[in-house]
């Protein structure tokens, strides 16, 4: 989940250097800009997404994304990049995908993965598409290695994000916290897939731990200072434990990196 991402395409006119290569494989989706760099072969992806320039929304490595052109999400820019293969995301809302499909314009399109399986699944259809089936699977090794073997003993924890966002149940990030051997708490205070969960609420029943972010910028830097102090209250009883915004936006290789997170 993004919500940042709107903001971000208001610069989807602004210049990205070099211009996309045609009859190339380009990618508009962080999620899967993240995936590409870890099985694509060198020189293989033309464009990434614009979200994967920014440092505090991408899940690729930002050195692999900022040398490589950035491509937005329009059916006019993709169309005029002139490419072989589009790899995106769910645009049927915003009719773009539409409009590609129209222009005779190969488009392989993925959505959000409610779990595991799904993303594993995703990634194979990447590997599939760029002819790198080995090195996705050697992916899905990695992913698979990082899911425990024998779970711990089960304690209540939230994943809450700037904001006041708590992902539960139908999330990825549900998901992983049950796979890590966590009881989601999100459930204990009626909240939906994702919903905003009031800090009063949560000292008045705390989980075990909470996962969330320790940082943040502008006006998520007051707000987080403000829940900071709150929690306060909480110390010795709940464990807080550092879990930026970036990791909720992917599956993935972000897996392996939330799993480490939640261990």
């Amino acid at each position: 989940m993004r919500f940042g991402w709107p903001l971000l395409l208001l610069c989807a006119s602004c210049s990205r250097g070099p211009a996309i290569a045609p009859n190339s494989i380009v990618s508009n989706n962080p999620c899967i800009d993240a995936i590409l760099a870890e099985i694509a072969a060198p020189g293989q992806i033309a464009a990434v997404s614009t979200y994967s320039h920014d440092a505090d929304n991408g899940s690729a490595p930002l050195d692999w994304a900022r040398n490589l052109p950035a491509l937005g999400t329009s059916a006019e820019e993709i169309i005029a990049a002139k490419p072989r293969l589009v790899l995106t995301g769910n645009l049927a809302s915003s009719g773009t995908n539409a409009a590609l499909e129209k222009a005779g314009v190969h488009t392989i399109a993925l959505g959000v993965p409610a779990n595991v399986a799904e993303s594993i699944t995703q990634i194979r259809r990447i590997a599939l598409a760029i002819d790198r089936v080995d090195s996705g699977e050697s992916l899905v090794m990695k992913i698979e290695k990082s899911m425990p073997a024998k779970l711990p003993k089960l304690q209540t924890a939230i994943i809450w994000q700037n904001g006041g966002f708590v992902a539960g149940k139908g999330t990825l990030q549900d998901s992983l916290l049950h796979s890590a051997g966590y009881a989601n708490a999100s459930d204990s205070y009626g909240l939906k897939s994702w919903d905003i969960l009031p800090i009063e609420t949560l000292i008045r029943n705390p989980p075990d731990v909470i996962f969330m972010p320790l940082s943040a910028r502008g006006e998520q830097a007051r707000a987080l200072l403000a829940r900071q102090r709150l929690l306060r209250h909480l110390k010795g009883n709940v464990l807080i434990v550092n879990f930026p915004d970036k990791l909720l936006f992917c599956g993935g290789p972000t897996i392996i990196k939330v799993m480490d997170a939640l261990r």
